[in-house]
């Protein structure tokens, strides 16, 4: 029998399977482990190998370190130490508590790390907390959690949400006034009536105060409202965000842009896939004013393309398609567009929105939805509605998880159905859903579209762009080309216009012009004439050529070309779509990530096809001329203040 040298009683691990180390074999470079009463014997230069890799717990406990510590941490953590070591020196000496910690200040200030805090020693009972955690879980202990605090997860479901905003709702119509106590008091009754008769299996979820308090701070806009009796200085964060919200008296004033992936399996081509859903609203109205819904996660040229919508608004072939019932017809001019720091709400398109329209963008800290409320709350009734469709992979019963296997059984709309079912539901449902009072910068009960109304009626509404600007914003990609006798090469693509060669045959010399490109449909550039200014459509020399995007034109001259200083024709794109040169490599290697990305190249598919049918741009495929037009640089738009 192996002689154990010392106990040593960590832990190791081995994925989800946890020894026991018993300790090291006496004469020996071996390790003995213990796994539920049965010993293995490990190399003792393994065991130092999976030290290295942080599978050797540092205590007693099964605690592993698994990430680094910063700086304040490493220090507040050598600072605690260095007082176990001097309490130890301390006590063998015989010293009582409070000699050690007088020798404790005065070792202290002679050390420059630790003298600034020489004078603020902690409590004696502090210092034997650290002990009794130290001898348990070793150096991890010493570490302070304090950072690590608080409840990071929701801590309302949406009864009580209701709940609070209904007795927001009615006091403040009443005498605009209620104490914290007094509604966290009301709600909890509330809630736990509500909750038995509609959840009778199920335990009541967070209902105190701290659950009130949260709601008010992510669905009340007012400041009048948020008058809490929380104290002045925990108010006083709370109004000045309001006060923002405030402003808001006209339509467009503020418009608040979200992305998301939708908690529902649609079938496309056979395949199951979770489509995203961008969805821009108007501040002052609730409004719903542009939806994008897509296969592929959102970029730039998606909030673009809805952004779109919400200025040009749907014709009557819009809602003749999808067949809606409240035919209204949101257009305008934004003020300000309030975003996140997601990579959808950037790039050279957006950039190129902003510099073309004037639009002011605000961007939110992360992690702080409640600075943009509406699209917030927005979004969590379209939640509300796709929980109820067949597919849904999480209703207010289970969760994703264990829900998974029946939405993926119950899939049985299709990605067009799912479209037209949200379309439906945007002016059917939301749109004549009135809104709260409180969650209302107008302070109106009224929906969307009956606020929308009354504004257009009563108050300022923005005219909507121009459609020539509007289609400008797309053309973000600029570049300098010389003029030749067969017109303009770009990414080895001809484009020639009869204004194009009237200028050359006008200009003696070499001839250098400024373009604009766009990244999302190659058949088309703008170019500026080089005197004037003025600017007009170049398109394509070779009418058949298939609305594909740059990148896509930039993969097939890659992998594609039969010589390298021939121009691309529309024949040979055509060959390259068919055999799929233009998609850009798929890394998925599981099944579910293959099949959502061959839905998604097939849906990327059918989008060439259909765009390369209609008019050349992408976002404006009404537009039946190509006049030329005059580019003046985006004047500085009036501040919500100012507006009128």
């Amino acid at each position: 029998m192996n002689k154990i040298q010392s106990y040593d009683g960590r832990h190791l691990r081995d994925g989800d399977t946890l020894y026991r180390v018993i300790g090291r074999v006496h004469g020996k470079p071996a390790v003995i482990l213990d796994l539920n009463g049965a010993q293995t014997e490990i190399t003792l230069e393994e065991y130092h190998r999976q030290i290295g890799l942080g599978n050797v717990s540092e205590g007693q406990e099964p605690i592993f370190r698994d990430r680094v510590f910063d700086d304040q941490e490493a220090s507040e953590a050598a600072f605690r130490k260095r007082i176990l070591e001097l309490v130890d020196r301390y006590q063998e000496l015989g010293l009582t508590w409070a000699e050690i910690k007088n020798e404790m200040e005065l070792e202290l200030q002679k050390d420059q790390r630790f003298a600034s805090r020489a004078s603020k020693l902690p409590a004696v009972r502090t210092i034997q907390k650290y002990r009794s955690d130290f001898c348990a879980k070793g150096n991890l202990a010493l570490v302070d959690k304090r950072s690590q605090s608080g409840n990071y997860t929701i801590r309302y479901d949406d009864i009580l949400r209701d709940v609070v905003l209904d007795l927001l709702e009615e006091s403040y119509l009443a005498s605009d006034r209620m104490t914290m106590t007094d509604l966290a008091w009301q709600s909890r009754i509330n809630y736990l009536k509500r909750f038995s008769e509609e959840r009778p299996k199920q335990e009541p979820g967070n209902h105190g105060r701290k659950a009130v308090e949260s709601i008010l701070d992510d669905f009340i806009p007012h400041s009048d409202v948020l008058k809490k009796r929380l104290g002045r200085k925990v108010a006083r964060k709370v109004l000045l965000q309001a006060g923002n919200f405030q402003k808001i008296e006209h339509a467009y004033d503020r418009l608040e842009v979200d992305s998301t992936q939708a908690d529902i399996f649609v079938i496309y081509d056979g395949k199951l896939i979770r489509p995203w859903v961008t969805l821009v609203v108007d501040a002052a109205t609730g409004s719903i004013v542009g939806l994008v819904v897509s296969l592929e996660n959102p970029t730039g040229l998606t909030t673009a393309t809805a952004l779109f919508e919400a200025m040009t608004g749907n014709d009557e072939e819009f809602f003749d398609r999808f067949g809606i019932k409240n035919r209204v017809h949101f257009a305008g001019y934004p003020l300000t567009v309030v975003a996140d720091q997601g990579s959808e709400n950037s790039g050279e398109i957006i950039d190129r929105l902003l510099s073309t329209t004037a639009i002011e963008l605000q961007k939110n800290i992360p992690g702080h939805p409640e600075k943009k409320p509406f699209v917030e709350r927005a979004m969590s009734t379209l939640k509300t509605f796709v929980t109820k469709l067949e597919g849904a992979t999480q209703t207010r019963e289970l969760s994703f998880k264990d829900r998974y296997d029946r939405a993926i059984s119950e899939a049985c709309w299709t990605f067009d159905e799912f479209i037209q079912k949200v379309q439906v539901w945007r002016y059917d449902v939301y749109g004549a859903l009135p809104r709260r009072r409180v969650q209302s910068p107008l302070k109106r009960k009224e929906s969307p579209i009956e606020s929308w109304r009354r504004l257009c009626t009563e108050a300022y509404v923005p005219e909507p762009p121009n459609k020539q600007t509007l289609a400008q914003m797309f053309y973000c990609q600029s570049a300098k080309r010389i003029v030749h006798n067969y017109g303009i090469e770009v990414g080895y693509v001809q484009y020639s216009s009869p204004e194009l060669r009237m200028l050359k045959q006008n200009t003696k010399g070499k001839l250098e012009v400024d373009i604009r490109i766009n990244p999302a449909d190659i058949r088309e550039i703008i170019m500026s004439h080089p005197k004037s200014g003025e600017t007009f459509y170049v398109p394509c020399k070779d009418p058949e050529m298939p609305a594909i995007s740059v990148a896509e034109r930039d993969r097939i001259i890659a992998m594609n070309r039969r010589d390298s200083d021939d121009y691309l024709s529309a024949q040979e794109v055509l060959a390259a779509l068919v055999a799929g040169k233009h998609h850009k490599p798929s890394k998925a290697t599981s099944n579910g990530g293959k099949a959502r990305h061959a839905a998604q190249r097939k849906r990327r598919d059918d989008e060439i096809t259909q765009r390369s049918n209609r008019s050349r741009n992408p976002a404006a495929p009404d537009i039946a001329s190509r006049p030329t037009m005059p580019v003046f640089a985006p004047e500085r738009r009036n501040r919500i203040l100012q507006r009128g």
